[in-house]
């Protein structure tokens, strides 16, 4: 299963890290490539579920405004 987390908020690598750190946290994920330039994340892995993708990364202080 593979999703497309839109993020706003990103503005370094510092950033981008944090974003990855806290999605590799979360049970099931398998891959994450995290992008500044498309201000997204794709997530790769089994069971994901949105509401616990959302969470993580608002937690690190960005806004998710979609998840496809």
């Amino acid at each position: 299963m593979t999703k497309t987390i839109a993020i706003e908020g990103m503005h370094c690598q510092h950033c981008v890290g944090a974003v990855k750190e806290a999605l590799a946290a979360v049970a099931g994920v398998t891959s994450i490539v995290v992008s500044l330039e498309n201000n997204n994340a794709v997530v790769e892995g089994a069971g994901l579920d949105d509401a616990v993708l959302k969470t993580a990364v608002e937690d690190t202080g960005f806004d998710v405004t979609g998840i496809n």
